[in-house]
């Protein structure tokens, strides 16, 4: 493969780059810790499984080519990242956070079910943007030596993505659940859920208005 550490220096700049995933973990970490920002990074890591996957499989060219399949999937996108943006807006705060309590001794934030949600929310918004399937098909090629097995080394540049995107997003989520106590107040986690809610949308819209 072509310069595989620039493609990795590469891949960790496009994830560190603020976007929907981002909005989505921070969200979920702030309000249920970082088991719910982790639940979050592994959905989102499963999302670009999708990705690499159909850009191993020549299926990114068939929807980067189709204006009505890169539409369906960009507007399906847009949407639903506008429905999360607008149920965080509505949500109700609950009580202060106490440092002193753990994820296992909460038993709403630590409840199976939204950890299932929070992972079906990064696996959604990340497979929902036709953008990252372009990005995957126009970025993994030019990493791929012509010489040697091509499926070959598409698929271990898909996988060394996902595990870039997976590690910075799970740090992330520890990060800010280390932080999460600074907004124990509900006037401020009220504040900060508004503002990732506003991100949420405008990122629907922005998806929304992006051209092929």
């Amino acid at each position: 493969m072509n310069s595989y550490y620039l493609f990795i220096l590469t891949a960790l700049a496009a994830a560190i780059l603020p976007g929907a995933d981002f909005a989505m973990v921070t969200k979920n970490t702030l309000a249920l810790g970082r088991k719910g920002g982790q639940a979050t990074a592994l959905g989102i890591a499963s999302g670009l499984m999708v990705h690499t996957t159909a850009a191993v499989l020549g299926l990114s060219v068939i929807i980067a080519k189709s204006a009505f399949l890169f539409g369906l999937v960009k507007y399906i996108g847009a949407a639903y990242l506008f429905y999360i943006g607008i149920t965080t807006l509505l949500s109700r705060v609950q009580g202060d956070i106490s440092p002193a309590i753990s994820d296992t001794e909460t038993k709403a934030p630590s409840s199976e079910h939204s950890f299932k949600t929070c992972f079906a929310q990064g696996a959604l918004t990340n497979t929902l943007n036709p953008k990252a399937a372009i990005f995957y098909m126009t970025l993994l090629p030019q990493f791929v030596d012509p010489a040697k097995d091509s499926l070959l080394q598409l698929t271990i540049l898909g996988l060394t993505a996902v595990i870039i995107v997976l590690i910075w997003f799970l740090f992330l989520a520890g990060a800010l659940d280390y932080i999460r106590v600074w907004f124990s107040k509900p006037m401020f986690r009220s504040a900060f859920q508004r503002i990732t809610g506003l991100m949420l949308i405008s990122f629907g819209v922005k998806l929304a208005m992006e051209k092929q």
